[in-house]
């Protein structure tokens, strides 16, 4: 019997012992009875999703996971976070992921304030994204159009000829260190040129911004300015394998951000729509969950399921707020208890991320493999300490796919693979000829 899967991860799940927390994780101090049980009907361990000691982003943690090569099938953050909004990206474009944020001036440099601009959002963050929505660059040569998403987030698109991906980040990815300038990554003009696109918009951005009225009327309030655009993650349109195609799969994505609907619709997952579902600690995990299941026992036999709130908790530097998100988290997985025999659930995260540093870290990352029939280690509760003494061991995010096959029962014998063991066997109807007998 082949199994169906439900591919659950809990964005920055991870932690580190914290101070407020008497010296425990936040998957320690949490009452987390479900997460307990079905750690008792299966089997937990931990992966690196890179590997050892690499922080991973949110972007290549997932394909990593997902048993994509991030070496050659990465096209970059940016083309995923566009995708995620219908953002068309025309062969040629760059597209960069983008925060509105706050900086100050101290002589000639700009210095990161809060790279969230106070997690600006709603009216506020639309007001200042339509001051910088188009501009021409480099005299008419470039244009660059900005899109707000979600909170504080937007896209940048840069549009001309003769445009590359191979610049760096402006973004310093910390508060208190100075905007970085965009530099060319090889030796090519386009590289060259994309740079010098980008620093004049994020020069202008800082112009327009500064002075204008919704960044006035905040300061007034005591509130952070949104006083510049942070682009970074370049990235280039890139068509990938369908998820399909590599692991054989029917499958279906539930999540709120854009950069993880942008990952699922660039593997030819279908995307299905949850109400109440923000990508934020108040979001509707239960609903999440429950529309998994009916995809379940509808067309698909693979759901991926993403939860933001973890992480967004994390980044806050607030592990009461974390605890508090994944003790809800367990309320909402009451109904994988008692899980049919055909059905696995795989529960684990793309990145563990301390509440003590506010980002992403390259520790290893909680594991849970669970279902009916699944061998059963005697860790008997799933958290970062108990992981390293689960039945999985340690494993790397690549791996986690020919796990899935394995305990979902459609792992062939290693050799009657026609390519590698990353890719099952699956024949086209085409190739399903009878055998002839004279």
């Amino acid at each position: 019997m082949q199994r169906k899967v439900m591919f659950i991860i809990l964005d920055g799940v991870g932690d580190r012992p914290c101070t407020e927390l008497n010296g425990l994780t936040p998957l320690q101090k949490a009452d987390l009875p479900s997460f307990d049980f079905l750690a008792t009907r299966g089997m937990i361990g931990r992966q690196y999703p890179i590997a050892p000691g690499i922080p991973p982003g949110s972007d290549t943690a997932h394909l990593s996971m997902f048993g994509y090569d991030i070496s050659t099938e990465y096209p970059g953050r940016g083309y995923f976070e566009a995708l995620g909004w219908d953002i068309e990206v025309e062969e040629g474009c760059v597209v960069f992921r983008a925060n509105l944020g706050t900086v100050e001036r101290r002589g000639h440099r700009l210095f990161v304030k809060d790279r969230r601009a106070g997690r600006i959002s709603g009216k506020d963050a639309e007001s200042v994204a339509s001051a910088i929505a188009e501009m021409d660059l480099m005299e008419g040569e470039v244009r660059a159009i900005f899109r707000h998403t979600l909170e504080h987030r937007g896209i940048l698109i840069l549009k001309g000829p003769d445009l590359g991906p191979e610049v760096s980040d402006v973004d310093p990815h910390e508060e208190g260190y100075p905007v970085l300038e965009p530099r060319p990554l090889t030796a090519s003009p386009k590289a060259k040129k994309t740079a010098l696109a980008l620093k004049e918009f994020v020069l202008r951005s800082h112009e327009i911004l500064k002075d204008l009225e919704v960044n006035r009327e905040r300061t007034r309030s005591d509130l952070l300015p949104a006083n510049i655009v942070l682009p970074r993650g370049a990235a280039s349109k890139l068509p990938l394998p369908s998820f399909k195609e590599k692991w054989g799969f029917e499958a279906a994505a539930i999540a709120a951000g854009p950069l993880y609907r942008g990952i699922a619709k660039s593997m030819g997952m279908k995307l299905l729509e949850v109400e109440g579902a923000t990508g934020l600690p108040t979001s509707n995990f239960k609903g999440k969950i429950e529309r998994g299941l009916s995809a379940l026992e509808s067309e698909f036999d693979f759901v991926f399921i993403h939860i933001k709130a973890p992480d967004v908790a994390s980044h806050m530097k607030n592990p009461k707020l974390k605890v508090e998100v994944l003790e809800r988290i367990d309320d909402a997985l009451e109904p994988l208890l008692d899980l049919p025999e055909e059905y696995l659930l795989l529960l684990t995260g793309d990145h563990t991320t301390p509440c003590s540093l506010g980002k992403h870290s390259g520790d290893p990352v909680p594991l849970m493999i669970s279902g009916k029939g699944i061998p059963e280690d005697d860790a008997g509760r799933f958290d970062e300490l108990r992981c390293i003494r689960g039945g999985l061991g340690t494993v790397l995010g690549k791996d986690l796919m020919r796990l899935v096959l394995n305990y979902s029962n459609r792992a062939l014998e290693y050799g009657l693979r026609p390519t590698s063991m990353e890719l099952p066997y699956i024949p086209k109807a085409d190739q399903l000829i009878p055998l002839h007998i004279n």
